[in-house]
C-alpha cells in the first residue's frame, strides 16, 4: 500500500493499493495509445485520463517506452491465458496431433477465442493496427514477446509432420497468417457494416466467427482430409 500523488498536485492522504492503481494506469494508457497511436501519445494525456500524476507514471514505468511494454504485456498475457495453456497440452499429446478432426477442433477454439478476446479488448485490437501502419517500429524495440507464437510453430510442425498441416505451408507463417485473418477481418468489419449488418450484433458476431474457422480451417488443413 502506498500514499499516491493526484494530477492535481496535491498529497491524497488515502492510501492506494499498488497493483489498482497500476492497473487503473494501464487502462488510461491502452485506451490513450489505441486513440493516437504510441508516437502521438503524450504521458500528460495518460495522466490526466488515469487521475494521477505523471511523475507517478514514470516512477512506476520508467518512460512512455515501458508503460507501451506494460501494455503490450498485460493484453498479451490476458490472450494467452485464454488459449496457452491448450496449447501446451496439446503438444503434449502426439495422438491428438495425429487426428485431423481433433486438429479441426483445436483450430476452432483457438480461433473463437482469439475473435472472442479481440472483440472484448478492442483498444488493444487498435493498438496492433497502429503499430502495422508505423511498420512495427515501436513493436520491435520493447523487449517482451509472445510466448504463444513459437509453441504455434511447434505446433503447426508437428502437424505438418503429421500430414495434417498441408505441406505447402511454411509452419513459421503459421500463427501470423492466423492472427493476421482474425484482426483483420474483425478491423475491417465496421467498414462493410452496410453489407451484412452491426459486428455487435451477437447474430453477425456468431456469422463472422464461423466464417473465420472455415476460411482457415480450409486455407491450412491437408485438403485430403476436409
Amino acid at each position: 500500500m502506498e500514499t499516491i500523488t493526484t494530477t492535481g498536485g496535491k498529497r491524497n492522504a488515502k492510501i492506494y493499493d499498488a497493483a489498482r492503481t497500476r492497473g487503473i494506469i494501464l487502462d488510461a494508457a491502452e485506451e490513450i495509445f489505441a486513440e493516437s497511436g504510441y508516437s502521438a501519445a503524450r504521458i500528460d494525456a495518460i495522466a490526466k485520463a488515469s487521475g494521477y500524476n505523471k511523475s507517478l507514471i514514470y516512477q512506476y514505468y520508467g518512460d512512455k517506452l515501458g508503460l507501451y511494454t506494460e501494455v503490450v504485456k498485460r493484453a498479451d498475457q490476458t490472450g494467452e491465458q485464454i488459449t496457452g495453456s491448450f496449447i501446451s497440452e496439446l503438444l503434449k499429446d502426439e495422438q491428438v496431433l495425429q487426428d485431423a478432426s481433433a486438429f479441426k477442433t483445436f483450430l476452432e477454439y483457438w480461433t473463437r477465442q482469439t475473435v472472442s478476446f479481440l472483440l472484448e479488448h478492442r483498444s488493444y485490437l487498435r493498438i496492433l493496427f497502429w503499430e502495422a501502419a508505423e511498420g512495427w517500429k515501436t513493436w520491435n524495440q520493447i523487449t517482451y514477446r509472445p510466448e504463444d507464437d513459437p509453441q504455434m510453430h511447434e505446433l503447426a510442425m508437428a502437424a505438418q509432420r503429421n500430414g495434417i498441416l498441408r505441406q505447402d505451408l511454411d509452419p513459421a507463417l503459421f500463427p501470423m497468417l492466423i492472427m493476421n485473418v482474425i484482426a483483420m477481418t474483425l478491423q475491417s468489419s465496421s467498414r462493410f457494416e452496410h453489407l451484412f449488418g452491426s459486428p455487435d450484433s451477437p447474430q453477425i458476431r456468431e456469422q463472422t466467427t464461423q466464417q473465420i474457422v472455415q476460411f482457415i480451417i480450409h486455407g491450412v488443413i491437408e485438403p485430403s482430409l476436409l
